[in-house]
């Protein structure tokens, strides 16, 4: 199979493309000298969906498939729901509040289907208003705000810096390895077709969830998921955190990789990845 040069050089309109490059620039770095993207089918292929990219180095050729994984059922879903709903209030009242207000929404209460204009109105009136006859440092839970539509908790203090922190409280979800074997399962069927073209199959699993993600949570979903071999599709699962998007982490999580390598800590394996 031949592999065009012309695509060498992407147009970066996702934002999974850049952590694919971090990513290849990584694996030339410490594993593959000389890797660099040679194709990016997904963007050739106008027919049917197609892997991310192909990179080579002296001939070997690695299929690279990216894929987000959500920490929690429809994150990114709910992510921007709440963002939609309230998330703008905090720069909006950044210098016009003289606390620190720490206001926690659950998790998946946000609903779909109304005018946010005035939950917002009704909310910026309510830490206006009511938000100074608040007791100082006290966790005030379920509090109802006429016309809001999920129930907040509530910590005011006098730290610094001051002004609306908005979080969400997260469920406990005992269901991410199933989920995440699903997601691989279909992502190992797109590799699958480079099976005799390329000499390795990378599936790329993004997370940027800094509070409900890391590494070992990572590892050891797919270790359940995966306990004796991966999917034909697949050589290697490599994760990447990009919750610190300027500094994008990558660990090699495939289970084969890492049954007889020395025990390092993050860091160390960062340096020392296990090929």
């Amino acid at each position: 199979m031949l592999f065009s040069e012309l695509m060498s050089e992407p147009i970066h309109s996702r934002s999974e493309d850049k952590v694919i490059e971090a990513f290849v620039m990584y694996l030339a770095g410490k594993l593959y000298p000389g890797l660099q993207v040679i194709e990016w089918p997904d963007k050739i292929n106008t027919s049917t969906t197609d892997i991310d990219a192909i990179a080579e180095t002296a001939g070997k050729l690695i299929a690279i498939e990216h894929t987000s994984a959500d920490s929690l059922p429809d994150q990114r879903l709910h992510n921007d729901r709440f963002m939609e709903a309230i998330g703008y209030l905090e720069e909006e009242l950044k210098g016009r509040i003289n606390c620190r207000l720490r206001v926690t929404v659950p998790f998946g209460t946000v609903p779909t289907g109304i005018p946010w204009n005035g939950i917002r109105d009704r909310l910026r009136s309510w830490i206006f208003h009511d938000v100074p006859q608040l007791p100082y440092n006290d966790i005030v839970h379920n509090i109802r705000i006429e016309g809001v539509p999920f129930p907040l908790t509530v910590q005011k203090s006098t730290s610094v810096p001051h002004g609306l922190f908005l979080a969400r409280s997260v469920i406990e979800d005992t269901d991410f390895p199933q989920r995440l074997q699903s997601q691989i399962g279909r992502k190992a069927l797109k590799l699958a077709k480079y099976r005799d073209s390329c000499d390795m199959l990378i599936l790329l699993i993004e997370n940027d969830d800094i509070a409900n993600m890391n590494r070992g949570i990572m590892i050891k979903a797919v270790e359940a998921a995966y306990c004796q071999y991966l999917p034909s599709g697949l050589d290697r699962v490599w994760y990447a955190d990009s919750s610190v998007p300027e500094s994008i982490q990558f660990w090699n999580i495939t289970p084969a990789s890492r049954a007889n390598m020395i025990t390092m800590n993050a860091m160390e394996e960062i340096e020392r990845p296990p090929e």
